[in-house]
């Protein structure tokens, strides 16, 4: 006989970081952006063909109308094929190949971004998951005490040491603890399935985290040297540059550079005369043609060739504006964030004094009630104080562990290396 435990499904234990491997593997996101990527690549492996020569080849025949209806005429025939091969050659193929040579790196840059805001994701919703789970422990925990206390005072009552009302409010500080943990677990659970599904992993499938939010809890001092930052919005604003640059050098080109092109052109033409005479000699001939092209309406400073090579300097003025706008922004909320994080680990020192605190006051109530010399409503009430000032200091744990990464993000780099003190401020 098969026992059914043959059958339990495995549970997978996973890391932060190999929740993050799982999503660069396994992500929608990433797969789309790896496709555009290519693209882009290919683009650029082929941004030289138009140097390639254009080759065609050409067939004819020639029969006069009139000796289809006359067979005593004489008439002759012709018959021909032809092949050209071409070739052209401008200015313009070095911008054509510099601005696909910008939208690859472009493009390596924005699926590195699109990896990275996965990765930020996965790690906020693990967090997020470690803290819904932390917080259910909690919750289960002050239900069970209050479970004790009602159970203990039923105990009481039942052998007439304490009166009824004691009881039911008790029993009612119990049960109304109940919907407060089914709410918590059911909270769990819908984003625990969320987060399987930024993995790419089954809906059914089991696992469970490993790790603790105090193990993320840093209250060093995090400061960023603006000069080692690496902001993917900046560098994004530097390929628009260097591409609206390099379109300007392109309308300039279309403007007032010469363009070549060269052909060559080889014919056979076979002639056979009618029945009443003989057929001449077959024509071969073979012609190579070179020309330039001198563009002159750039001289014109009227000309839409010029007011295109003006709009594409305005283009550039403008993103050069963007720019310098952004790097303020950039700094503004480097700033910013740096505020919110400090008054965080500021908030986290009183939260951890306050639970200390909070845990003494119930302790020492739980003995007086034990002694008779507290009420059932005190000591509730103290039961309350500590969950409250648990539950807060993770979730301001949780606030800082989210601003961490989003700062990281921001200034561009790797996950980690502001908790660990990597980054030193600038004096």
């Amino acid at each position: 006989m098969i026992s059914s435990t043959a059958f339990a499904q495995s549970t997978t234990s996973l890391t932060v970081d190999d929740a993050v491997e799982l999503a660069k593997k396994n992500n929608i996101s990433i797969e789309r952006a790896q496709i555009t990527l290519d693209a882009a690549a290919r683009d650029k492996a082929h941004s030289w063909n138009s140097l390639s020569p254009t080759a065609s080849v050409t067939g004819s025949s020639s029969i006069p109308v009139d000796a289809l209806s006359d067979n005593d005429a004489g008439y002759t025939a012709s018959f021909g094929v032809s092949a050209t091969v071409s070739l052209s050659l401008s200015a313009n193929l070095y911008t054509s190949m510099n601005s696909a040579k910008i939208a690859y790196e472009s493009g390596k840059l924005t699926f590195d971004e699109a990896v990275k805001s996965v990765e930020l994701s996965v790690r906020e919703a693990f967090y997020t998951l470690l803290y819904e789970q932390e917080n259910i422990t909690l919750q289960e925990q002050n239900l069970e005490i209050a479970k004790t206390q009602y159970e203990n005072n039923l105990a009481k009552y039942n052998q007439g040491r304490l009166s009824e009302i004691d009881v039911l409010s008790a029993e009612v500080n119990y049960k109304s603890k109940i919907p407060t943990v089914g709410s918590a677990r059911t909270t769990f659970l819908n984003d625990l399935a969320e987060f399987k599904q930024m993995l790419g992993l089954p809906i059914d499938e089991r696992i469970e985290l490993s790790g603790s939010l105090d193990d993320l809890l840093t209250l060093n001092k995090i400061d960023v040297d603006m000069k080692d930052v690496q902001s993917a919005t900046i560098k994004q604003l530097d390929y628009k540059i260097e591409s609206a640059k390099n379109s300007v050098l392109d309308k300039r080109f279309s403007a007032f550079a010469p363009s070549l092109s060269a052909s060559l052109t080889w014919r056979d033409q076979s002639w056979y005369l009618g029945y009443d005479g003989t057929a001449p000699d077959a024509t071969k001939t073979t012609a190579l043609t070179l020309s330039a092209t001198i563009p002159l309406d750039g001289v014109l400073p009227w000309s839409s060739r010029n007011d295109a090579i003006d709009s594409a300097e305005d283009t550039v003025k403008d993103l050069e504006l963007q720019l310098d706008n952004e790097m303020k922004n950039l700094k503004r909320t480097v700033d910013s964030s740096l505020r919110s994080i400090r008054q965080s680990q500021e908030s986290i020192q009183y939260k951890q004094a306050n639970v200390a605190l909070a845990q003494k006051t119930y302790d020492m109530t739980q003995e007086a009630y034990n002694r008779g010399t507290k009420d059932l409503l005190t000591l509730q009430d103290a039961n309350t104080s500590l969950l409250n000032a648990q539950v807060s200091l993770k979730s301001e744990t949780l606030t800082l562990i989210r601003a961490i990464l989003n700062l990281e993000n921001t200034i561009g780099v790797p996950f980690g290396t502001l908790g660990n003190g990597n980054l030193k401020t600038e004096n």
